[in-house]
């Protein structure tokens, strides 16, 4: 039998219609090409619509020159953060210096494929849309690339037009970056509340830690954020931003970055926050406000708030929080000593105590710096019952009121009284505070550079009124220094006599009769003792002897910028008005031997690169040899170069005549301190306005104290009293850590000695004698004389008190700050016989 063939065994599909390719139906065959028509339509479409969107889109390549916006942040001299300003909280980290886990937690959060697709999840994006569609919840799909393009490139609009450039970015951008350069960009830019922008300013605002420094459930609760930054904020929503970490640290155990048993151990632990909001100078809020006004000044405010610039200052963060001590402590003090003045307002209805607590407190941003707002809930004369702020209760006895003076709390307060309490303590008894009204500047300069190394200008936030800088008051006192300072380039000395008697200047409606705080006179008095008692009658004479034209060039030399009048001689006495960083900057150029420099506040403007902007002080390449740096010390900075004012003689001499106010005069009770010091107080007319102005060899201060609106401190309130407590608690602190040495002796000096009360050389009655300073040719060559042998100085001692007359308004006088007994004594005419016929 023949063999069988394949065709037999196989017949032709032709015949009969059998076998693999029958003859389709019409319809079927109109509809593969109605499908295969209906295809190519579509896919058509799709490829015009991406063609389309494609020329919409935004140059991805921009992606490369990208220049993030940047926190500024102001420095004080030793690096310690005082201010941060920015739009946005923004730290730029390289991807290199992120953590491999932080990554990962973000990975296992957000796109567990981001290293295998390019740039879009095709079965993630499947799985979104049924899960839309099938239910009425909302997922998404975003990969790390597609939440770039967004977020460099897009706007956040949910549409699908916007989905569609999405897409296409997300390719473009696969094509064009690394994917660790796309990570990069996402990591510090993808918005974690609270204001913070990338992983690294989250860490800062929500651990208060650097990257390096998380733990595996703070990287998850940051990476858990994205998805809604509001509802799983840990700060508003804690239980909510529990629950979502919980969930990332389970996927990360997923992608085994981590095992289950360490997930189950995390997911157990509290949030563990530690806020760190933006500083805002909290400690140094004047000078940090007045930094930025320098920067938005010079810069703009766009460049302080995006461009990351890192700005150095002068300042010393320790001082200057010693330096708000001491102006708080100090109004505080006189506030007390004036007395309660009542609640600081009341509740009108104590339903909601607690929510009105805290309005209050927004209104009152400075209360903080005295202690806690409360409201009294009930009230008996031994005790009050309060609620305080923050929904807690507590109790003020009669005890924490005591300094009032008053002995029933039931009448000084009532319900829905709002008071400032405070504690010594943490859990110690509640006392009764009193926010002041009076106001306070202090300047701290550091001699050698002129640097401010603190700077108080008043009580509050820092956003007004710099008491510092730009109030302007009278100078009272303190202005006499350089009065004396011109009489000892124009011929006198230190010993020099001038009489201390009345004056009378004009007539009728222009008369004006200046006169001594005690209303004593003392006749033939020395410069120095002069200075010392702070004598207003000498010093009109003095200064009418030796020109005000010659005082006004001496004070412009010093750094005074303000005219100083010519035919007042008021002026003599601190009639002009004067800011305190000027008053303070002029009395350090005695500290620094005659040399004037200009304050200054900033040593250094970098931008974010690292590229110096400004600097203070020409660079100099060899100064950590010359300075005495080593790898743990930083150099001293040099001394600042500035204009010679005046002779290093006379600034010693007046330096000399300055000490001598701490150590006999009216700043005596500087003395307790321990260290070469000198000052003057001020005190205008009315006790408006207490001053004092002093330094060391290194640290040169002024203090002010007064009120906003011009009006009396109150009778006594004089510079020793409400401005020297502020100085002596400052500088206490201040000399803890500043180095204190004598003042230096210049050359062309000779120290001859002297009879302490007349200024000629020792005789027979002289009591008290000293060593005084005179440059070669100038000391007295004759002996005290002796009254009963020498009418002349008799004659001279009263002195005639027939003055030519002048112009000068009756204002302004400088008291002196206490009564005869409280200062060592103000030598009257009977004082010289008594001291001449050497009965003590």
């Amino acid at each position: 039998m023949a063999a069988t063939t394949i065709s037999q065994r196989n017949p032709s599909p032709r015949g009969r219609g059998q076998g693999p390719n029958p003859k389709l139906p019409k319809w079927l065959v109109w509809l593969a090409w109605l499908s295969a028509t209906g295809a190519l339509l579509v896919g058509g479409v799709i490829a015009a619509g991406l063609a389309y969107y494609s020329t919409q889109l935004p140059d991805f390549r921009s992606l490369e020159d990208y220049k993030p916006q940047l926190i500024s942040k102001v420095y004080d001299r030793n690096g310690q953060i005082i201010a941060e300003y920015a739009n946005e909280r923004r730290i730029w980290v390289p991807i290199a210096e992120i953590p491999k886990p932080l990554i990962q937690s973000f990975l296992a959060a957000e796109d567990a494929n981001f290293y295998e697709h390019g740039g879009y999840d095709l079965k993630a994006i499947v799985r979104a849309m049924l899960f839309n569609v099938l239910t009425h919840r909302t997922q998404g799909a975003s990969t790390i690339t597609q939440q770039v393009a967004k977020t460099y490139l897009l706007s956040a609009e949910r549409t699908y037009t916007r989905k569609i450039k999405e897409l296409i970015l997300s390719w473009r951008i696969e094509q064009a970056f690394s994917k660790n350069e796309i990570l990069e960009l996402y990591l510090n830019r993808i918005y974690l509340g609270n204001g913070s922008y990338g992983v690294a300013a989250a860490a800062q605002t929500y651990f208060s830690k650097s990257l390096d420094e998380l733990t595996w459930p703070e990287r998850a609760m940051l990476a858990g954020m994205p998805q809604a930054p509001s509802r799983y904020n840990p700060i508003r929503n804690p239980q909510a931003a529990l629950a979502r970490r919980n969930v990332i640290l389970g996927r990360i155990a997923e992608e085994q970055f981590i095992t289950k048993n360490e997930a189950a151990s995390f997911q157990q632990t509290a949030l563990g926050l530690k806020p760190n909001p933006l500083r805002q100078g909290e400690d140094a809020p004047h000078f940090a406000e007045f930094i930025r006004r320098q920067i938005v000044g010079q810069y703009g405010e766009k460049a302080l708030l995006e461009d990351g610039l890192n700005i150095y200052t002068t300042v010393d963060l320790p001082l200057q929080r010693s330096a708000e001590a001491a102006v708080q402590a100090g109004l505080r003090a006189y506030d007390r000593r004036h007395g309660w003045r009542g609640a600081l307002t009341k509740l009108p209805e104590m339903a909601d105590w607690e929510t009105q607590l805290d309005t209050l407190a927004e209104e009152m941003p400075h209360v903080w710096r005295f202690g806690r707002l409360a409201v009294v809930r009930s009230v008996k004369a031994e005790q009050a019952k309060l609620g305080l702020i923050g929904g807690t209760t507590g109790t003020l006895k009669l005890d924490g009121a005591k300094w009032t003076g008053r002995r029933n709390l039931a009448e000084m307060m009532k319900v829905g009284d709002v008071l400032v309490v405070s504690q010594t303590t943490g859990n110690g008894p509640w006392q009764l505070e009193q926010i002041p009204v009076v106001q306070g500047a202090l300047v701290a300069l550091d001699v050698p550079t002129g640097a401010v190394l603190a700077m108080v200008g008043g009580l509050g936030e820092g956003s007004g009124y710099n008491r510092a800088v730009q109030a302007k008051r009278q100078v009272g006192s303190s202005f006499k220094p350089f009065v004396y300072a011109a009489a000892l380039e124009n011929g006198y000395t230190p010993a020099s006599t001038v009489l201390d008697q009345p004056l009378v200047f004009g007539s009728g409606d222009t008369e004006w009769k200046p006169h001594n705080y005690d209303n004593t006179v003392g006749g033939p008095t020395t410069l120095r003792e002069g200075l010392e008692k702070s004598r207003n009658l000498m010093t009109v004479r003095l200064a009418q002897e030796v020109g005000l034209r010659n005082v006004a060039s001496l004070a412009a030399r010093l750094g005074i910028t303000d005219r100083v009048p010519i035919v007042d001689l008021s002026v003599a006495l601190g009639t002009l008005d004067l800011n305190l960083l000027e008053m303070t900057s002029a009395y350090s150029v005695f500290a620094r031997g005659g040399q004037q420099v200009k304050p200054s506040y900033i040593r250094r403007i970098q931008d974010a690169e690292g590229t110096t902007l400004y600097r203070a002080n020409p660079a100099c390449e060899t100064c950590l040899s010359q300075l005495g740096a080593t790898p743990d010390t930083l150099p001293t900075p040099p001394n600042a170069t500035g204009q010679n004012a005046i002779s290093p003689q006379v600034a010693y001499q007046m330096t000399s005549m300055l000490q001598g106010v701490v150590q006999r005069g009216t700043a005596a009770r500087l003395a307790r301190l321990g260290v070469p010091l000198a000052g003057k107080t001020g005190t205008t007319n009315d006790y408006v306005d207490a001053w004092f102005v002093g330094f060391t060899p290194m640290l040169a201060t002024g203090v002010w104290v007064g009120f906003d609106t011009p009006k009396s401190l109150g009778v006594g309130e004089t510079g020793a009293r409400a401005a020297i407590p502020v100085w002596e608690d400052f500088m206490a602190d201040a000399l803890k850590t500043q180095p204190t040495h004598d003042f230096p002796i210049p050359a062309g000096l000779e120290f001859v000695q002297i009879d302490a009360a007349t200024g000629y050389l020792p005789g027979v009655n002289t009591v008290r004698t000293m060593n005084e300073a005179f440059v070669p040719g100038t000391a007295p060559s004759t002996t005290t004389p002796d009254l009963v042998d020498d009418p002349t100085f008799f004659g001279g001692l009263f002195g005639d008190a027939d003055e030519p007359s002048g112009q000068g308004p009756e204002q302004g006088l400088e008291q002196r700050q206490a009564p005869r007994n409280q200062e060592g004594g103000q030598p009257g005419v009977m004082d010289k016989l008594l001291r001449t016929f050497g009965i003590f």
